[in-house]
């Protein structure tokens, strides 16, 4: 009897401490520490789209000038079907004249060349991918520069320094690069920055497509993978001014 009642006093002590603890804890949880829940992965519908870069946008060299039609002959492609599979840009905005020095130090206005497509390229010589494309642009320029087709390789100062202002040493090094690789395509020496000022983008080499009205049809970020991707830009550039 005696053995009996200790326990009922000690069911009541414990169910007394038991209950004072859930008043003070409105959710029972006694002596719960809180815990750092994991961020929410955001639902489809919330996630930003990536957007490629030029590296991640495929380059197709392959000529679709144009595909035969049922009857055998060649139906023609619009500018879009011609550079299908490369990165690019679509501008159509009139170009920004500039005057830079070439080589042998003769005056260059981009104007110039009005009545002309033209190739803009800036570059480095340090730069692989600028390197990389030069034996493709040297290739291009010997077929088509009697084409009314123009070749500008513009070299910033502080483009060529990464940052630098000395545009004798810019010059220097650019001269011993075109000369050591026997590149004949026009180099245009933009000492001040003044074009690359207009022209920039985030990096070298760009590539801008202008047609022969004087209007920026396309910017090509990164280089060239072949004389005929360049080549099908002379194309997409005639399919719009037929």
């Amino acid at each position: 009897m005696k053995r009996m009642f200790m326990v009922i006093i000690a069911v009541f002590l414990i169910s007394s401490i038991f209950l004072t603890a859930c008043a003070n804890n409105k959710d029972g949880n006694i002596n719960e520490q809180p815990q750092n829940l994991p961020e929410e992965e955001p639902s489809d519908s919330e996630k930003q789209p990536s957007i490629p870069s030029a590296e991640d946008k495929p380059s197709d060299s392959t000529d679709q000038s144009s595909i035969p039609s049922e009857n055998g002959e060649k139906a023609e492609m619009s500018p879009d079907d011609i550079l299908e599979g490369i990165f690019y840009v679509e501008i159509n905005v009139p170009l920004q004249d500039f005057e830079v020095v070439d080589l042998n130090g003769n005056k260059v206005k981009l104007s110039d060349y009005q009545g002309s497509i033209v190739f803009l390229n800036f570059w480095g010589t340090w730069c692989p991918p600028c390197r990389g494309e030069m034996p493709h642009m040297e290739q291009f320029y010997k077929e088509y520069r009697d084409k009314g087709v123009a070749l500008l390789a513009v070299s910033p100062t502080s483009v060529e320094l990464r940052g630098g202002k000395d545009a004798e040493e810019a010059e220097r090094r650019v001269r011993d690069f075109i000369e050591s690789n026997g590149y004949t395509f026009p180099v245009l020496l933009d000492k001040d920055d003044k074009a690359w000022a207009i022209y920039q983008q985030g990096g070298v080499p760009v590539n801008y497509i202008i047609d022969r009205e004087g209007i920026i049809r396309y910017l090509k970020m990164g280089a060239f993978s072949s004389k005929e991707e360049m080549e099908r830009f002379v194309k997409a550039i005639e399919a719009i001014q037929d």
